[in-house]
């Protein structure tokens, strides 16, 4: 009877024994985008951006300490997909991406990825295959929605950086470049240069962006709980938006008055357009 007892208490306490230790004290590594400033960016030593401190105070409010680590996006992902990082951010999801990933059901927030042209050879694209046979600049690694991405006979010039982007095509080096709304913001203001160069055609996509866990870090499965809880708590309590406004951008889109257009629009749970795996 004794043994039948002893048995019985492993069963039951040899999976708790074994499951990823989660202390009050621990840091978890989050890796963080590195050069998409306003969302997510390294900036003086410092991650920053938006979403940057959305992911902290998500965290934050779910009493989980946390350290946003740089990397370049498609660097940041492959680390998070392999299971050498817990998570990263921020990623527009596909079908391949939530089949590969940990996705939570809070998003950070939505934009609109939109193609730019050069102002002096402006034309509306009012559909995708005008873009057959024309070279468009896109960011190493990025999600620009599935009607682009699926597009088979676009040239794809792939850069590091979004700016890189804008610059080859003030050089006539693409038709086109694809960018989110506040990138192109931030980068206007930031590049005078660049102000008055560029205007949008179409829109690709409006995305949510999310976190994406690991499906083989030990701690992800937990983080991801955590992540959503806190998330839940800013909606509830109203610090979500208080972080949106405090980033409150201006729509990249010229206008004749140069009045401020409408800002990036931030959202809630996911209405998910693609087939979502059990986590």
């Amino acid at each position: 009877m004794a043994a039948r007892c002893l048995r019985l208490c492993l069963v039951i306490l040899l999976p708790l024994l074994c499951a990823p230790a989660a202390t009050a004290d621990e840091v978890y590594r989050i890796g963080a985008e590195d050069d998409w400033y306003p969302f997510t960016a390294l900036r003086e030593g410092k991650v920053q951006g938006m979403s940057a401190d959305l992911v902290r105070a998500a965290f934050a409010a779910s009493n989980t300490r946390v350290e946003l680590v740089p990397y370049p996006y498609s660097r940041c992902m492959e680390l998070t997909r392999t299971g050498r990082l817990a998570a990263c951010f921020n990623t527009s999801p596909d079908a391949d991406i939530a089949s590969e990933f940990r996705l939570p059901q809070e998003p950070l927030f939505s934009d609109d990825i939109l193609l730019w042209a050069r102002h002096d050879n402006a034309r509306p694209v009012t559909d995708l295959q005008q873009l057959a046979g024309r070279k468009v600049a896109v960011t190493i690694g990025y999600e620009y929605g599935t009607p682009f991405d699926s597009l088979a006979d676009v040239e794809r010039v792939e850069v590091r950086r979004d700016l890189n982007g804008f610059r080859m095509l003030a050089h006539q080096r693409v038709a086109y470049t694809a960018a989110y709304r506040g990138i192109a913001a931030a980068l206007f203001a930031e590049y005078p240069e660049l102000a008055g160069q560029f205007v949008p055609v179409a829109t690709l996509h409006r995305p949510q962006l999310f976190v994406s866990f690991s499906r083989h870090h030990p701690q992800a499965e937990l983080l991801l709980s955590r992540f959503d809880s806190g998330m839940r708590a800013l909606h509830r309590d109203g610090r979500y938006q208080q972080i949106i406004e405090r980033w409150h951008l201006p729509d990249a889109t010229p206008s004749g008055d140069a009045s401020t257009l409408r800002p990036i629009l931030t959202t809630t749970r996911a209405q998910r357009p693609w087939p979502t795996p059990p986590n």
